[in-house]
């Protein structure tokens, strides 16, 4: 065995509140000069998970609402040349092509993190 398994043998990787908790439980064991250290980590490392978790569920919460306005981008342009089918007596499709191809240049990030929140 080397020296890497016997590590990750001895040291189950902790989940993030475990190991804020663990080392909030370690600073007082700490020689003073690395106590005040360990906890200005401890303590970074939650703000920084809050503020992470936060900024996930917001871009959830966009990537969702942005998916709605593509789907009444579209819906608005079949509706569109709708009207003008009904006033010409031709069939047109230009509207829906013209948002089709608006659409697809933009970033197609809504798709990537909608599916994030499935897996």
């Amino acid at each position: 065995m080397t020296t890497t398994q016997n590590v990750t043998e001895l040291q189950p990787r902790l989940t993030r509140e475990q190991l804020i908790d663990a080392a909030r439980k370690a600073a007082p064991l700490l020689p003073p000069a690395y106590r005040g250290i360990m906890n200005e980590l401890a303590n970074r490392l939650d703000y920084t998970s809050v503020a992470l978790c936060e900024s996930m569920s917001q871009r959830k919460a966009l990537a969702a609402e942005n998916a709605t306005l593509r789907e009444d981008v579209t819906c608005w342009a079949k509706e569109c040349d709708r009207i003008v089918e009904r006033h010409t007596k031709t069939p047109s499709n230009m509207h829906l092509l013209e948002a089709q191809r608006e659409l697809r240049e933009l970033t197609p990030v809504t798709l990537t993190v909608l599916n994030e929140g499935v897996a």
